[in-house]
């Protein structure tokens, strides 16, 4: 039997830019800000984003809107998951001390402190996306918002949510 063999020239890599931000909210009201704030139109997805970490499977609420007027799709996902607490065992000390946790795990670890990721896909200039971070900097409840060059990022593939 003859073997075929199938070359790609080109993978196609979605473009996109990325923003941080810390807010300690729940993510409809992070949602319901950036709607107000940036006149976006951002909904629940169907869907949330689910990740199998090791013995937890993590789901992050995913936002999202399609401006047709500019060709560009806005997501907006939590990057914590907080899961059932877990109980430690110290067995260090003469006393088998116990002590519970909760369980927090990250979409992108490299990044661990930052609450939610603004994903921005096709066509959009620097300078927009400098735009954007002021204004969501000015959002009272937010306490920083910044780029995040998208080529230094680790973990990528979590960011592809079809």
């Amino acid at each position: 039997m003859q073997a075929h063999k199938m070359l790609l020239d080109e993978v196609e890599e979605v473009d996109f830019k990325l923003i941080a931000i810390y807010a300690n909210l729940e993510p409809y009201k992070m949602a319901f800000l950036l709607n107000r704030f940036l006149n976006l139109k951002l909904m629940r997805s169907r869907f949330d984003v689910d990740f199998n970490h090791k013995d937890v499977q993590a789901m992050y609420a995913l936002f999202t809107y399609k401006d047709l007027a500019n060709y560009r799709d806005y997501y907006l996902v939590s990057n914590k998951f907080k899961g059932k607490a877990r109980k430690i065992l110290n067995a260090g000390s003469l006393f088998l001390e116990e002590e519970v946790r909760p369980l927090e795990v990250n979409l992108i670890p490299q990044y661990k402190k930052v609450d939610f990721f603004l994903k921005i896909e096709e066509n959009i200039e620097d300078q927009q996306v400098h735009q954007l971070v002021n204004l969501i900097g000015r959002i009272p409840q937010v306490q920083a918002a910044y780029k995040i060059h998208v080529d230094q990022l680790k973990s990528k593939q979590n960011l592809i949510f079809e």
